[in-house]
């Protein structure tokens, strides 16, 4: 179709313009074009991403939308939301002022990203000839950080002071045994490398010294601004209200499923005691007692690697058996390592899929490692609380979600997708994403996962707890008029006593939850969306209806919003 094409003419002078002025991005994606550059955050740089994006908008707009095609409908929609969420962003939230994370990112993954390479890869010397120039620009990219940030809020500012040493520590020791790859240059950059330190430990004084005793700005998004985010954020036709009213229905079904689940536990743990508490007094008595007996088969710091090999091999063999989806090929550079330190502390784990346009290279599934405190009494505490939350249950829920048949299962479909075009690839909808993990969770042990101990179950309906709990939390703290106090003591209590979260976990959701509005809100809707997309399949398909089918044509069409793959994936039964 000729729209179809003046379109994709527009859309590819746009992804090459977006990568451009954000090039650690354009590293992640693996389109090394800009690897030699950083971001510019200077006042004229942001004037320059604004005017950038505001004539791609008008661009976009001018379009006939309704003359192209379905799929070119869709990526025009992803492409204007990109557009207007990130003109947003500028405009009214404006990070570059508010959030050192913003810089501490763009080195973690503009660096992190220039060395995922295989051992003997051939591209290596021009790689680090990125390096030397990207780490050349570190100096003034930090100050330009300094200038910029103004009254963050504290909650932010104190985690890059935790954070800002691992990129240290990046720099000081991963970067430099990787020198040797590029002989001819590799005096430039142990030069350069040490201009970037010398950066890096003199913001991080600035972060301590300066930033943090002026850090008084407030966490809050407030109503008007979370409901503009989310509404970029989640690409969905479910409203604001009606997620929190379905957040909360399901919270109450999702408690009374795990009384139903704990009562013949708790009778054979502990005969003969009786509980005479009624109604949400009974749930938390019977199922507390459960959890936290069952809750001491665990791993440690030492051990958890070795038992998410183990927990890996039974979840895919349970797969195989019951033909949920097909796998990816064994060859498929899956690995299982610790976040980066840059990252580490604010979720428990990722998935790191491989660059958009390098697919060939490794897929992560992060774990992140526990801080310590110096304090040998508190990390010991600290790591008991953790892993009774991350159990031998919680650790093969956490790895179901992030791994099979969640996040890299999923991204594993999206890259090899002949459906799926670059736009739907390298803007990826995280309320699919999330959502499909969540879905999958729930495929999993519907089909009998782990039936051979109703422990298994009941964690893992503990563990779904958080899909609607991170939704109303985030609602809530975002929209609310509580003072800090009292938001935070609302929002431990709903953590520990609706949802039975250990006090560290419950402690750095609370943070989580301050630091990454609207976030937490995908997993929720989009398990809702994809639900009823699925049951509406099974219904239109009756007797015919097959699982790994259904699962595989949802995933095919890529990472993209639910209310997009509602219209793809019923005009395919049309053919």
């Amino acid at each position: 179709m000729a729209q179809d094409q003046f379109f994709y003419r527009i859309a590819e002078r746009y992804l090459d313009d977006m990568l451009r002025i954000n090039p650690s991005t354009a590293t992640v994606n693996g389109y090394h074009r800009f690897d030699g550059l950083l971001e510019d955050f200077s006042k004229p740089g942001i004037r320059k991403r604004i005017e950038l994006y505001e004539k791609y908008l008008a661009d976009f707009q001018r379009l006939d939308h309704e003359s192209l095609s379905l799929s070119a409908r869709i990526d025009h929609g992803i492409l204007i939301n990109d557009i207007e969420s990130t003109l947003f962003t500028l405009k009214e939230l404006k990070p570059y002022e508010n959030d050192p994370a913003l810089y501490n990112d763009i080195i973690g993954f503009g660096m992190l990203f220039l060395t995922i390479q295989e051992e003997d890869s051939p591209v290596w010397p021009e790689r680090l000839q990125s390096m030397l120039d990207r780490m050349r620009k570190i100096p003034e990219f930090l100050e330009i950080a300094r200038k910029n940030l103004k009254n963050p809020p504290k909650v932010h500012t104190l985690y890059i002071i935790e954070r800002n040493p691992a990129n240290i520590a990046f720099f000081d020791e991963t970067l430099s045994s990787i020198f040797d790859k590029a002989p001819a240059i590799e005096n430039d950059l142990i030069e350069a490398r040490d201009e970037a330190l010398k950066a890096l430990r003199d913001y991080q004084m600035f972060l301590e010294t300066e930033l943090l005793p002026r850090s008084n700005g407030n966490w809050r998004l407030g109503k008007d601004l979370w409901r503009k985010k989310l509404q970029f954020t989640l690409q969905s036709d479910i409203k604001p209200d009606e997620i929190v009213e379905r957040a909360q229905q399901l919270l109450k079904k999702w408690r009374e499923e795990m009384l139903e689940i704990a009562l013949p536990i708790h009778d054979r743990l502990f005969p003969g005691c009786r509980h005479v508490e009624q109604g949400n007094a009974l749930i938390n008595a019977v199922v507390r007692e459960v959890i936290h007996k069952i809750s001491k088969k665990h791993a440690t710091s030492d051990t958890v690697f070795s038992d998410v090999q183990m927990w890996i091999g039974k979840i895919k063999s349970h797969i195989r058996e019951k033909g949920i989806i097909t796998l990816p090929p064994e060859t498929d550079n899956f690995f299982v390592e610790r976040t980066p330190g840059f990252l580490n502390g604010l979720a428990v784990a990722y998935f790191n899929p491989a660059p958009v346009f390098e697919p060939q290279l490794k897929k992560s599934y992060w774990i992140s490692s526990l801080p310590k405190t110096g304090d040998a009494e508190k990390d010991r505490k600290q790591e008991e609380s953790h892993f009774r939350e991350y159990n031998d249950y919680g650790l093969q829920s956490l790895t179901i979600h992030e791994a099979f048949p969640g996040h890299y299962v999923q991204y594993y479909y999206a890259q090899n997708s002949p459906m799926a075009t670059i736009y739907k690839k390298i803007f990826p909808s995280w309320t699919f994403s999330e959502g499909w993990a969540v879905l999958g969770e729930e495929q999993i042990f519907e089909s009998g996962y782990g039936s051979e101990d109703p422990a298994a179950l009941l964690i893992h309906t503990k563990i779904n707890l958080k899909t609607p709990i991170n939704a109303i939390l985030d609602a809530t703290l975002h929209t609310s008029n509580m003072g800090d106090e009292e938001a935070d003591q609302w929002a431990i209590d709903l953590l520990m006593n609706q949802g039975f979260q250990e006090e560290m976990e419950a402690h750095g959701k609370l943070r989580r939850a301050k630091m990454t509005s609207c976030q937490l809100s995908t997993y929720l809707v989009g398990y809702l969306e994809l639900k009823e997309i699925m049951e509406e399949y099974r219904m239109r398909k009756g007797n015919h209806f097959n699982l790994r089918e259904f699962n595989e044509t949802l995933l095919s069409f890529g990472t993209i919003p639910p209310r997009e793959i509602r219209k793809l994936l019923f005009e395919s039964l049309k053919t």
